[in-house]
């Protein structure tokens, strides 16, 4: 079959290749459109798991006429020059085994790969990318054979939650590996029950400030057979976690929680145990570091202790300053009190008289006093104490010498008493007769 359109391959007949049945067939497939040597496979309902086992009989060669031991082969097929050969997963399971079949084909697809002698591509660049439909909207879903993983990239999509489904795993060994970061409408982490079959969870890079519990027992259930799974949550918005996720055994995965703005409260003290529990989170991965309090701004968790989330050695400072004032302070208050209490005693003893002294200093008046006592007092108490008075430097108002001529007595006393800064009376049975 030579130079013709051949792209698809059917079985009509029913044949069943059988490794003991000798057929002595050799096709030839030359210069035609075979997109995938498993179409053949497929179309003519030849399982790999029969006919590779028995390979002293079957031959894939496109150069020897022989199979293995010299022995003729009983089905030879030789494929030279297709014309529109997709090098991607399809076949993945025979390049691996770099049959000669391929020797002489070369890609046509993807772009990246066109024109490239098949048996020169590395199996890690064999991919299949999913159409469309089978991937959560605004994502990109590659299938990687080489590491068994079925990529889905969703990376800055502006998701604001994560996609409930995704496709099935081709194979159950095969593992997904989620590229969810720089999404930063995405808050919530919640639980998706994808997560156990993930090897790889990239969450960074996006404004999540929580993690649903049953997430966290998600993550300790994966399991990748050929890599620690990890998961990566740095760069979020992370102040605290749910203190139950002590409870959950995360020894099996890798985390990276680094740049979250971490609160290291006393009430988060336990979270300093939590993180040097994690084993598998290396010193560059976590760089967990406290943003609040102030006072223990980019300092480590892991370096921390209990103590110094808890204890505020200002608070401390303030606390022994303002004992040390409130005793000052009861001290002084008892001591007024006994010195209240003994005042007389101390005046007398120390002959100190507070109150003896102008109460009125700066008042704009006339007089310091003004002295009232009847005139049949004058020559024998009042001029000795208008003088007394006046010789300590007070002004005296005094009836005989200040009040004005032909003025009524009342008026003139009323004047005075107005004019003075105090008044004294000099009481006695003259001065109450009047």
């Amino acid at each position: 079959m030579w130079n013709n359109r051949l792209s698809k391959f059917t079985n009509n007949i029913g044949w069943q290749f059988q490794c003991a049945q000798r057929s002595y067939a050799q096709v030839w497939i030359i210069r035609n459109d075979i997109q995938h040597i498993s179409d053949i496979w497929v179309g003519w309902n030849i399982s790999t798991s029969t006919s590779l086992p028995c390979q002293h009989l079957v031959s894939f060669s496109a150069i020897s006429h022989t199979g293995s031991h010299g022995k003729q082969p009983d089905f030879y097929m030789i494929i030279f020059y297709s014309r529109n050969y997709h090098c991607d997963c399809m076949d993945f399971e025979y390049y691996k085994l770099r049959l000669d079949l391929f020797s002489k084909l070369r890609c046509s697809e993807p772009p990246s790969l066109v024109n490239r002698a098949v048996m020169s591509v590395p199996l890690k660049d064999m991919v299949c990318e999913l159409p469309a439909g089978r991937c959560p909207a605004r994502c990109r879903c590659v299938y990687r054979p080489a590491n068994a993983t079925l990529h889905v990239d969703c990376a800055a999509a502006n998701l604001s939650a994560l996609p409930f489904d995704l496709p099935r795993l081709p194979k159950s060994f095969d593992r997904y590996k989620l590229d969810f970061s720089a999404n930063k409408l995405l808050r919530r982490l919640d639980n998706r029950s994808y997560f156990v079959h993930t090897s790889v969870l990239d969450v960074s890079r996006c404004a999540v400030d929580h993690v649903d519990l049953s997430a966290w027992r998600q993550f300790a259930r994966m399991q990748s057979p050929f890599v620690v799974p990890t998961i990566y949550l740095h760069d979020n918005e992370l102040e605290s976690l749910p203190f139950e996720v002590t409870s959950v055994n995360l020894s099996s995965v890798r985390l990276t929680l680094g740049r979250n703005p971490w609160k290291c409260s006393c009430a988060n003290g336990w979270m300093i145990g939590w993180f040097r529990s994690l084993r598998s989170v290396s010193q560059d991965d976590v760089g967990a570091v406290c943003a609040s309090p102030s006072r223990l701004k980019g300092r480590g968790v892991t370096l921390s202790t209990g103590r110094d989330f808890c204890v505020d050695p200002s608070m401390t400072v303030l606390k022994i300053s303002l004992s040390s004032t409130l005793s000052a302070v009861a001290f002084s208050l008892m001591s007024a009190c006994v010195l209240y209490r003994l005042r007389v005693r101390l005046y007398k003893r120390f002959k100190f008289h507070p109150f003896n002294r102008d109460e009125c200093d700066g008042e704009d008046m006339d007089f310091d006093v003004y002295l009232c006592c009847s005139s049949k007092d004058h020559n024998r108490h009042g001029r000795r104490i208008l003088e007394t008075l006046e010789s300590r430097g007070y002004r005296v108002c005094y009836y005989l010498r200040d009040f004005l001529g032909g003025a009524a007595i009342t008026e003139s006393m009323i004047q005075s008493v107005i004019r003075s800064k105090r008044t004294v009376c000099l009481v006695s049975n003259n001065f109450l007769r009047r």
